[in-house]
């Protein structure tokens, strides 16, 4: 007889929860990718401040910068997003170039500061943002990455077909150079 009950409650819960997902809201996306020019670093504030060039950036080296920003993120217009310049590489403000990993492995404000000398602004770079839990600026900056300029790929290129298969390109050009002048 209690049997009955328990099935009967089993039933309508997995029906109730059922009912629960289908109508819930889809999720918010928690990382947006933008892109923007690299003003100003305040120190002080912990605060980077960009002008958005494009609130979407798909990827970054076949990583997923995030999704598309939310519309209080304007092309255009300035934007202050908040930094975390120490901790652990999980926690804190990222920056990151391709030609290596991140420019400041120390995990401190010195570290940090030194990396963000490094930063262009004289062209746009790719920022994985997320709402900001603490208060202001509405926006937290999760990373910074710095894309490599056409000049930057040709020389890589250049670089990496003098030095077929790993050789050192300077090596290479003394050595022609050797067996040329034996010739």
């Amino acid at each position: 007889m209690h049997r009955p009950i328990r099935i009967a409650l089993l039933a309508t819960t997995a029906l109730a929860l059922g009912a629960a997902v289908a109508v819930a809201a889809p999720n918010e996306a928690k990382r947006y990718g933008i892109k923007g020019v690299f003003r100003e670093y305040d120190a002080t504030r912990n605060v980077f401040k960009i002008d958005v060039t494009a609130n979407e950036a798909t990827n970054f080296g076949g990583s997923t910068a995030g999704d598309k920003a939310p519309s209080d993120v304007e092309i255009g217009k300035p934007m202050e997003l908040a930094v975390k310049p120490e901790g652990s590489v999980l926690s804190r403000t990222v920056i990151k170039s391709t030609q290596g990993t991140g420019l400041d492995n120390s995990g401190t404000a010195d570290g940090f500061a030194k990396a963000v000398k490094l930063i262009p602004s004289d062209r746009s770079i790719i920022l994985s943002i997320s709402k900001n839990e603490s208060g202001s600026p509405a926006y937290r900056l999760n990373t910074a990455f710095i894309p490599l300029t056409d000049a930057e790929i040709q020389r890589r290129i250049k670089e990496f077909t003098d030095g077929k298969d790993g050789e050192d390109p300077a090596k290479a050009k003394a050595e022609s150079g050797a067996t040329d002048a034996a010739q």
